[in-house]
Parts: structure tokens; C-alpha cells; sequence
């Protein structure tokens, strides 16, 4: 299971993890290199390398200052940790597709594997849903880290949709079943289908969300 990223995660905050690590590394093994060490830090975040992770939170967090108060970043502060390790993940499915625009799809993808062990009861799989969005939609080269990829119109509606459910279960934060909600909330998108077809529904995640937040807040 990956690690919770921060809050607002930094680049001064993931070097000072690295260096952390090297220190528990070399009582192990007295050659441990400092790119060891944000391997490990990486992997254990659930990215790919160093590099993806240093770039993602690096591109997530010019996403959040470019956003319209209404919606992300005037929200940003109720998401749950792993409500925004989901902005993340999602800033990274898109490029990986090589989309010009986060989705609900791809912040689907980001909610699955921020939220992985409260949808392992699922049919929902991170292949089967890439997989979907590849054959429904078309695919480029991935983009690098460097571009800059915003909130679609649909998206920033989601998590209109994923702050109005909290408001209507008096919950203070905005976790990953509100966002999943939110997703839902807009009938006619790809992610909407997908999690229908699933069975995942609004009410299957209403009559669980309070001990789903509850997970969410303590972990």
C-alpha cells in the first residue's frame, strides 16, 4: 500500500524525506546513494521513480495556483489527504494519455489509487478503467511533467458536485467518496458509466460514506 503524500506536499519537503531515508538506509548498508534513498521515497508514494514524483508534485502544485477560486483551490483546504493525493494521481493519468485536460475519468483513475483499499471490494481495476478510456477516447504521447494540464469544465463541475454532497452530510471535509459522488453526478460522462456499470452507485456510496470518512481521516 503507497503512503499518504502531505497536505500541500513540496520539493523541500520530499528532500528533506530523502535525506531521512538515506540515514536509515546507510545504518544498513554504508554505500547507500542519496538516488536509493528517493527511489525508496517514491515507490513508497506509489510513483514510478523519483523523477515522476518530484515532477507531478511539482506540476499539481502550479495546477492548484492557476485555479478559480470556485472551484479547486477554494476547496483544496477541506479535501482529505487522500482526496488531494487524488489531484495528483489524476494530474498524472492525464498526461500519461497524453490529454490536454484532466476529465472525471482521469480523476477516477487518481480516486482509485488514492482511495485503493476502500474500492478493493469493487469490480473496478486500474487496467479495466484505462483500458476503457483508451478504446472510448483517443490517446497521444504521454506529456511531460512540465505542461501544464488544468481541471476541465466536467471536472471542476465534479467537484462542485463532490462539495455540494458533503454540505448535504454536514461533513466539514471533502474526502475521495465525495468525490466519487461528485463523478456521479454528471450521468452522461465516461467515469459515470464506468463506476454504474461497476455497481458502484449513489446510494451504495451514500450508505457508507460516514465509515469510509472515518477510515480517511485516521489513516
Amino acid at each position: 500500500m503507497s503512503s499518504d503524500l502531505p497536505p500541500r506536499p513540496s520539493l523541500e519537503y520530499l528532500k528533506k524525506l530523502a535525506k531521512e531515508r538515506l540515514s536509515e538506509l546507510r545504518r544498513r548498508n554504508p554505500a547507500a546513494k542519496l538516488a536509493d534513498a528517493q527511489h525508496d521515497v517514491a515507490r513508497e508514494h506509489g510513483f514510478l521513480n523519483w523523477s515522476q514524483l518530484k515532477e507531478v508534485v511539482s506540476s499539481v502544485a502550479r495546477l492548484i495556483s492557476k485555479a478559480s477560486p470556485e472551484t479547486t483551490a477554494g476547496l483544496f483546504p477541506r479535501f482529505t489527504t487522500r482526496a488531494k493525493q487524488a489531484t495528483f494521481f489524476s494530474r498524472f493519468e492525464a498526461g500519461q494519455f497524453g490529454h490536454a485536460a484532466i476529465d472525471p475519468e482521469h480523476l477516477l483513475l487518481g480516486v482509485m489509487r488514492a482511495a485503493a483499499p476502500a474500492l478493493s471490494h469493487t469490480h473496478l481495476s486500474l487496467d479495466d478503467v484505462r483500458a476503457n478510456v483508451r478504446e472510448r477516447r483517443s490517446a497521444g504521447d504521454p506529456l511531460s511533467m512540465s505542461v501544464i494540464v488544468a481541471f476541465s469544465d466536467d471536472t471542476k463541475r465534479a467537484i462542485g458536485f463532490a462539495a455540494a454532497e458533503a454540505d448535504r452530510l454536514h461533513h466539514d471535509d471533502i474526502g475521495t467518496p465525495h468525490l466519487l459522488l461528485g463523478i456521479l453526478g454528471d450521468d452522461g460522462s465516461l467515469a459515470a458509466s464506468m463506476l454504474r456499470d461497476s455497481g458502484i452507485t449513489v446510494d451504495a456510496i451514500r450508505s457508507g460514506v460516514d465509515e469510509w470518512m472515518e477510515e480517511e481521516r485516521t489513516n
